[in-house]
C-alpha cells in the first residue's frame, strides 16, 4: 500500500468540494441543473430554489464526494475492477445485507477474490423472505463499504433525526458482519444558503452558523469502532466542514482552525483533525489491510 500523501488527497477533496459550490451557485443564478433549465416534467424552474432543491434529488452533488472517495481508492493502489460503482458511474451500487434490512451501499471494493456463496437469508426480519444474499455473509464481510453523505438545509432542526439514521445504519452492518470495514463520510456547511434569497436568484448565506460542536461529539463517539459490543460505531468517520461563503470553500482540519474563527467554544477539547476527510479513505484501506489483507482487493 502507498505511503499517505497529504497533498494529493487534499487536492483531491478541495477539488470536489469547489466543484459542488460552483453546481450550487449556478443553479441558483441561472435555474440550471446539469444543461436542464426544466424539472423532470418539463417544468422551467421558477426560481434558484427551485433548481437548487432539483440539484439535491438529481444526486449530482452528493456523486462529488462518491468520485472522491474512488479517486483515493485508486490512488491508494485498489484494482478499479473491484470498485462499484466504477469511476464516474452511479450504478451499480452494492446491495448488502444486515441484520434487520437490505440497503444499497454508496461505494464498496468487494473482493472478487472470494467466490460468491449466495445464501438464503435466514435470520433477522427478512427471515422466511426468500431473498438471499448475493455474495453470501463470508464474501459479504470482506466487503470494504462507504457511505457519503451531506446535509445542506436545516441541519441544526433535523440534527437528531440525522444522527440516528447514523446509529441504524452501521448498527444493521456491525451487528451482522463484526469485522466489516465500514466508514461514513459526511459534509456540512457552516453556513447555509439562504433559501430566502433563492426565490430572486441570489446567492447569500445565513448568519447562524450550524452546530459543528455537536456534529463532532456524535461523530467522534461513532468513530473507531473496534469493539464487538459497539456495532453501532464506524470503523472510520469522516467529517467535511465547510465554509462556502469563500471564493475557493474552506475546508476545516482541526479544532484550533474552528476556535480561530469562533466557531466552537474555545475550552472545546474534541479534535476535528481524529475525523479527517482527507485521511479518511487511507484510514479504511489500513485498517483492512490489518483486518483482512489488502492482497484480497489486488
Amino acid at each position: 500500500m502507498d505511503n499517505f500523501n497529504y497533498n494529493e488527497s487534499k487536492l483531491r477533496l478541495q477539488s470536489h468540494v469547489n466543484n459542488m459550490k460552483q453546481m450550487v451557485e449556478h443553479a441558483i443564478s441561472f435555474q440550471e441543473v446539469e444543461g436542464r433549465t426544466t424539472d423532470r416534467k418539463g417544468r422551467p424552474f421558477s426560481n434558484g430554489l427551485e433548481a437548487k432543491r432539483s440539484l439535491i434529488r438529481s444526486q449530482h452533488l452528493i456523486y462529488e464526494l462518491h468520485e472522491f472517495v474512488k479517486e483515493e481508492l485508486l490512488f491508494y493502489g485498489i484494482n478499479p475492477d473491484n470498485i462499484y460503482p466504477p469511476l464516474h458511474q452511479a450504478k451499480p451500487e452494492i446491495t448488502m445485507t444486515g441484520t434487520f434490512k437490505r440497503k444499497d451501499q454508496d461505494v464498496c471494493v468487494v473482493p472478487k477474490k472470494i467466490v460468491n456463496k449466495p445464501e438464503l437469508i435466514n435470520w433477522g426480519p427478512l427471515n422466511n423472505s426468500g431473498i438471499y444474499s448475493v455474495y453470501g455473509p463470508e464474501k459479504e464481510e470482506k466487503v470494504l463499504a462507504t457511505n457519503v453523505r451531506s446535509q445542506l438545509s436545516s441541519i441544526n432542526k433535523n440534527i437528531d433525526t440525522l444522527f440516528e439514521r447514523m446509529i441504524s445504519e452501521s448498527l444493521n452492518l456491525h451487528d451482522k458482519y463484526p469485522r466489516l470495514v465500514l466508514g461514513e463520510l459526511y459534509l456540512i456547511p457552516v453556513y447555509e444558503y439562504d433559501d430566502t434569497e433563492m426565490f430572486n436568484n441570489n446567492i447569500a448565506f445565513k448568519s447562524g452558523i450550524t452546530n459543528i460542536a455537536k456534529f463532532i461529539q456524535f461523530f467522534s463517539y461513532l468513530n473507531d469502532y473496534k469493539e464487538v459490543t459497539e456495532p453501532y460505531k464506524y470503523t472510520k468517520a469522516g467529517l467535511v466542514v465547510v465554509d462556502f461563503r469563500q471564493d475557493i470553500p474552506k475546508i476545516y482540519e482541526n479544532t484550533e482552525e474552528l476556535k480561530q474563527d469562533n466557531l466552537v467554544d474555545d475550552n472545546f477539547d474534541l479534535e476535528l483533525a481524529s475525523l479527517s476527510p482527507i485521511r479518511y479513505v487511507y484510514d479504511l484501506l489500513s485498517i483492512y489491510n490489518e483486518t483482512w489483507g489488502l492482497n484480497l482487493l489486488d
